[in-house]
């Protein structure tokens, strides 16, 4: 049977080379100009072509698919506005150093600023949020335009997917018509492939760490946000059994071993003022993308370790803690395996001061939590416990990532969240694009005004049985009872909180999905199970928790675990 495509020339380079470059998936928003884009990538067999309408949740959707298959992930929007919705989770994907290719349709160049229809400036409109920006020509006849169009799309793609990983921008103009077809002519299109010789350290530079290594009596690897890694887990589970290594990791880490310390915040506030010092390290290696956790951060400025190394493909100098002494331009994993032969064990107490501090915080924390009413903290530990085993946990920003950092979690699950940029605008999208592909249960954590603020999340068709949310509704942006300033000012309810009284029922109805709902810990103990177990379709569980006195119940967990 005959295949038709777009008969605008250079469309199906386009096609053709995201395929060839491991493009799977295309999330495409309607649209009238991108009509030649859209038609040819839902017609192409290769590439699944999901439709959602919100370009910001589409967008969002996108990167939660790149987040769990580590592939380029494309998007195709109409011109105008429509680029600009894309923004949020372009931002997103930058510092989470995931590739989404973005594929804007645009008004030929003549007619931007005459005041023509959905025709704004749309070069270089994301540039600060990608890699690089690039403008095709509009596709005629001239061998030259499809050269061009050949060459930009074998660049922009590479590009996205070498070294520091990351999004790219590609602006394709069309004139009208924009409809038309032709029979597809499968004539193979030109890929150019970047060679890249193997990531090593000259035995020079190694032995240099390693006496750099060898006179450090404390040593603390820190672990930032990470997709799962079993040969960085391995390599850093040898180094966590040496005396003076320890090894704090958080949940989007994803690393796991009895010897890692993964509740920072939990032991650092149990230092007091006298003895920070028996905790500051003489080196700091650090990894990951961005830490949940400000308390090291602190920790780390005000107590500066004498050498830091900071490891990964980072186009800029990565200095979080104003301490940075080397960087080493290789994957984490890559550096480990290298060197690890190199690194050895020195006498020393502080591994030992770390985790006997740490097994005191557990008892505090257990302590606590046994006498705890309900509240955000006591739901979380139920829920926590109770998430089926192996599954995709994806937590949301504001107040839901820093309580789950206050758990140890044995469950084997993978963690995401929008750490990159930190911003609670597209946490379900996410989720649901994680949902669509992953084959997991897929948990998500979320606070009320994130959940509503990313409604739209919801209105699509790719909401499947494996999703479970659980909504923690405390009426309001709680963190800001937590945070000194706006929870002393007068407009906290108004202004920071925006307290509200919604309930996600009728959402629940409009979209489709399972409802569930507690108020108090019993009610959760009844609900858990039927809920984990319901697999009809997307399920909601909503906890109703006491607004005004979750902040107090969370400031006296962290006082009584002042040692």
């Amino acid at each position: 049977m005959t295949q038709y495509t777009s008969d605008i020339k250079g469309v199906n380079e386009i096609i053709d080379i995201c395929a060839a470059k491991g493009v799977e998936h295309v999330v495409v928003s309607p649209g009238s100009r991108n009509a030649p884009l859209t038609i040819s990538f839902a017609r192409d067999k290769r590439i699944e072509t999901p439709v959602i309408v919100d370009e910001r949740s589409a967008a969002y959707f996108a990167l939660g698919i790149a987040q769990q298959t580590g592939k380029p992930v494309g998007l195709v929007c109409t011109s105008g506005t429509a680029l600009l919705n894309y923004a949020p989770a372009i931002a997103e994907a930058f510092y989470q150093r995931l590739p989404l290719i973005v594929i804007s349709a645009d008004r030929p160049s003549e007619w931007i600023g005459q005041d023509d229809s959905q025709a704004i400036d749309q070069v270089n409109v994301l540039q600060n949020f990608v890699k690089a920006s690039y403008q095709l020509p509009i596709a005629t006849d001239d061998t030259d335009d499809l050269w061009s169009i050949n060459r930009i799309m074998n660049e922009a793609l590479t590009k996205s997917i070498s070294g520091r990983m990351g999004p790219v921008h590609i602006n394709v103009p069309f004139k009208e018509p924009l409809y038309g077809e032709r029979a597809l002519v499968n004539k193979a299109k030109r890929i150019i492939n970047k060679l890249v010789p193997s990531d090593v350290l000259s035995n020079e530079v190694k032995k240099g760490l390693s006496q750099e290594w060898k006179a450090s009596k404390k040593i603390l690897i820190l672990a930032g946000l990470l997709p799962k890694n079993e040969k960085l887990n391995v390599c850093l589970s040898h180094l966590a059994k040496y005396k003076q290594v320890v090894v704090l990791t958080e949940s989007i880490s994803n690393l796991k071993d009895e010897n890692f310390l993964p509740c920072i915040d939990r032991v650092i506030t149990s230092f007091s003022a006298d003895e920070m010092q028996n905790f500051q390290p003489d080196l700091l290696i650090n990894f990951g993308g961005s830490l949940v956790s400000k308390k090291i951060k602190s920790l780390l400025r005000d107590h500066s370790p004498s050498k830091h190394w900071f490891i990964g493909k980072e186009d800029t100098f990565i200095d979080t803690f104003k301490t940075l002494s080397s960087h080493i331009d290789l994957s984490p994993e890559l550096f480990f395996e290298d060197i690890l032969s190199l690194l050895s064990e020195n006498e020393s107490e502080y591994a030992k001061v770390w985790k006997n501090r740490d097994q005191l915080c557990d008892l505090a924390h257990d302590s606590y939590l046994q006498k705890t009413e309900w509240s955000d903290l006591k739901a979380f530990e139920a829920v926590l416990k109770s998430i089926p085993e192996g599954g995709n946990l994806q937590l949301a920003n504001s107040s839901v990532i820093r309580y789950a950092q206050l758990f140890k979690i044995d469950q084997n699950h993978s963690y995401n969240s929008n750490r990159g940029t930190s911003g609670i605008d597209g946490c379900t999208s996410t989720a649901v694009g994680a949902s669509h592909v992953n084959g997991k249960m897929t948990t998500l954590i979320t606070g009320d005004v994130s959940f509503f603020y990313d409604s739209n999340g919801l209105w699509n068709k790719y909401l499947n049985k494996r999703l479970k949310i659980v909504l923690i509704n405390n009426g309001g942006g709680g963190i800001f009872r937590f945070i000194p300033g706006p929870s002393d000012a007068p407009e906290l309810e108004e202004y920071f909180e925006v307290t509200q009284e919604y309930r996600a029922d009728k959402l629940a109805e409009t979209y489709g999905l399972d409802y569930f709902y507690a108020d108090s810990l019993e009610a959760l103990d009844k609900t858990l199970f039927d809920f984990f177990k319901a697999d009809n379709r997307a399920s909601i569980l909503e906890l109703k928790t006491p607004r005004k006195l979750n902040d107090v119940i969370l400031k006296n967990y962290f006082k009584c675990l002042k040692m």
